[in-house]
């Protein structure tokens, strides 16, 4: 199995959407089509209609074709908020255009599943492989209570309890750094049955947050054969964490995860002659030998997961100290890898988050005004396709 190897884009800053100005884009250079759609003339119209005509090639209609490259267009060529009729005014002079793109959007029945299929050839090439999937959490305020899988949840950025919809999405790490590939949306068990038919929600999606958000990975991650890349992600997001753990450890696939102090662990030292469950906290406070690291060296103790004794698994609690802030914690099956080869997956949560961020901020994930399920899932692959373009190839439109 091959480890991530650090590329050129680990510090850089994500891409920006800047005015069309700043880019250089002069509508009048456009050509209209009989539906008052602006269509870019040159190279990079041409690349971007090559790139979303290969991940939505499986829509059945012509039309439905059209509007999904004018709605990736759209949102990056857009700046500011990406509201459906801002969209629709970047790309065409039609007065109902902004009424396609939702019917587009919300009413028309396309397949998310194989347009995000096609979008992880695009990141990952024939010849090429994946070596690192990142799961993170994309928290979107709501208002009102309509909305697909919408409750309160406490945000840690804000500080405060919000009423929202979560988004679980796996990234797939190759050339140009996590992309996002993979999307759930996670469904409260206290959502009834009359408001998830309302809303469209299927009735496989339902369980616990980390049984929804292991069956996102899970499903991601087998679209592609050969090696089994490593699982990356921050779990303090994860209110159930300890289960998803014990499921990920039961996959036998590699991982490499952040946690925190809160987690339970079984000590496997000799050190300790009467083991039992307690937390990383407990554990370190016991060593003792926190204040004597510099910052720079990361402290390796062999640990198991609080399973029954003939199910459990060796892993490593990875630990490091910094001057004034609390320690960082991973946990890794990775137990015979040297740490410099680790350090690049325990960067891959921090740089995930980034990701998550310009989706809000430059790519309008936090801007979908539908309710239903497969709304939002058409929402989240289109701007995932817009990303996904903006990082391979560089130049926004």
């Amino acid at each position: 199995m091959a480890l991530l190897h650090e590329p050129a884009w680990l510090h850089e800053s994500a891409p920006a959407v800047s005015s069309d100005a700043d880019q250089g884009i002069r509508h009048d250079q456009d050509v209209c089509d009989d539906h008052g759609a602006r269509r870019d003339r040159g190279a990079e119209g041409s690349c971007l209609h090559a790139f979303v005509a290969a991940v939505f090639d499986h829509l059945p209609r012509a039309d439905q074709r059209r509007w999904a490259e004018l709605h990736v267009r759209a949102l990056l060529r857009t700046p500011g908020k990406k509201s459906l009729r801002r969209l629709a005014m970047s790309v065409s002079d039609s007065p109902t255009a902004s009424q396609a793109l939702h019917q587009f959007l919300n009413a028309s029945p396309w397949d998310w599943a194989t347009a995000r299929r096609n979008l992880l050839r695009q990141v990952v090439p024939a010849g090429t492989e994946v070596t690192a999937w990142t799961l993170a959490p994309a928290l979107m305020p709501k208002r009102g209570d309509h909305s697909a899988g919408v409750h309160r949840r406490f945000d840690s950025d804000s500080g405060r309890s919000v009423n929202c919809q979560l988004g679980l999405v796996v990234m797939a790490t190759g050339e140009h750094g996590p992309l996002p590939v993979g999307w759930g949306l996670y469904v409260p068990r206290t959502w009834s049955q009359a408001r998830r038919v309302k809303a469209r929600v299927p009735d496989a999606v339902r369980g616990p947050l980390w049984s929804q958000a292991a069956d996102v990975l899970r499903s991601t991650a087998s679209q592609l054969s050969g090696p089994r890349a490593p699982v990356t992600a921050d779990l303090s997001w994860l209110p159930d964490r300890e289960a998803f753990l014990d499921d990920l450890a039961r996959s036998r696939r590699p991982f490499v995860v952040s946690v925190p102090d809160t987690v339970r662990v079984v000590p496997a030292s000799p050190l300790w002659a009467d083991p039992e469950a307690l937390t990383v906290r407990r554990l370190l406070a016991g060593r003792g030998d926190g204040s004597a690291e510099d910052g720079r060296h990361v402290l390796s103790l062999p640990v198991l997961l609080p399973r029954p004794l003939s199910r459990r698994v060796r892993l490593r609690l990875l630990v490091q100290h910094r001057p004034n802030r609390p320690a960082e914690l991973w946990l890794t099956n990775l137990i015979d890898r040297p740490v410099p080869d680790l350090r690049p997956l325990m960067r891959q949560p921090r740089l995930a988050a980034d990701v998550v961020t310009a989706l809000h901020e430059d790519f309008g994930l936090r801007d979908f005004e539908g309710r239903s399920f497969p709304g939002w899932h058409h929402h989240t692959t289109l701007v995932s396709t817009a990303f996904t373009y903006s990082r391979l190839h560089g130049d926004p439109t």
